[in-house]
């Protein structure tokens, strides 16, 4: 505990991460205005609509009350979480590796008895607490402009859902983080752990997901393949079935990436996935538990094999 609060301390001022989280949330909350600007003038022409037909003396009910889902408009932050919430917490779990063994602060700790993993772990439960903080800065901000932008107040169910989001991106950058600072630690430079690390990123938040979406066809088309073609559900099953094994190679891919299921949990809790807007919690949490259990699960695996792979002293250099 004491380790990680000693670099608890540290990160709060550090000035890299301070402008990295701020510059997070600005990208965040920049793509949320749009459309948020586009829904409050939707609200406004409902509100207006129902007025007019007040002052003439009709029932309101004339006019179905249209649903409004404002979580939707949180997709430009999770994809920002996805690529500049990674990066940042690759480079904070560099930093927190290269700092100790810059200062050569890492070999004296080794000297003393304690436990090699007591030190890891202390060193991942800093980097998970300064996810949760950085995350839940993000996710405030943006919580706070949606109703004041859009005029559409959130609710109790709204905030169960944002913390979901957050638990979920807590594992998500917690995964990253753990990746950087066990690489930088085990190399035998930190700044060669931190490009195998962003090696790995791409491969596994960039190249992966991507191939995925490509090679599905009804991504190929706007709003799917099947859907322009007017295809009925049952032709669409009998066609799916002819290609089950190409589809569960392509889903394959797309499911070895981390980010691919933070995303699939996310879009779904808020509602920015057409096929689970307005659905409630516990129902897209029965449908989508899977995905937020393996985010849990690989962060633990991950965290397991920081704290099982011992450190070797002879490896360490003076970093300037």
């Amino acid at each position: 505990m004491t380790i990680a609060l000693r670099d608890a301390r540290e990160q709060l001022r550090d000035r890299f991460l301070f402008w990295a989280t701020l510059a997070l949330v600005v990208a965040s909350t920049a793509s949320l205005v749009t459309g948020a600007i586009a829904l409050h003038s939707d609200a406004a022409t409902y509100a207006a609509a129902r007025d007019q037909l007040l002052a003439l003396g009709k029932d309101a009910a004339a006019i179905a009350a249209p649903e409004f889902y404002p979580l939707k408009l949180m997709r430009g932050m999770i994809e920002q979480v996805e690529i500049m919430g990674a990066v940042i917490a690759l480079v904070a779990g560099y930093r927190a590796a290269a700092a100790e063994r810059g200062r050569q602060t890492l070999a004296l700790i080794l000297t003393r008895p304690l436990p090699h993993w007591a030190y890891r772990l202390a060193k991942i439960i800093g980097g998970m607490g300064l996810a949760a903080v950085s995350l839940g800065i993000v996710i405030i901000a943006t919580a706070i402009l949606l109703p004041v932008v859009s005029g559409i107040g959130l609710g109790t169910d709204d905030a169960l859902r944002l913390a979901l989001t957050w638990a979920a991106g807590v594992f998500y950058l917690t995964v990253l983080f753990t990746l950087g600072f066990g690489l930088s630690l085990w190399a035998r430079s930190p700044a060669s752990g931190l490009i195998a690390a962003f090696a790995l990123w791409i491969l596994v938040v960039l190249v992966a997901p991507q191939i995925g979406d490509t090679m599905d066809p009804d991504n190929q088309v706007a709003g799917g393949v099947f859907a322009q073609l007017s295809v009925p559900k049952a032709e669409q099953d009998r066609i799916k079935a002819g290609f089950a094994g190409y589809e569960t190679f392509r889903n394959g891919i797309e499911v070895a990436s981390v980010t691919k299921h933070f995303e699939r949990f996310t879009f779904a809790i808020l509602g920015i996935k057409d096929t689970y807007t307005g659905a409630p919690v516990d129902k897209v949490l029965a449908e989508k538990r899977g995905d937020l259990l393996f985010l849990f699960l690989f962060s633990l695996g991950l965290g397991g094999l920081v704290l099982l792979r011992p450190i070797n002293p002879d490896r360490l250099t003076k970093e300037s």
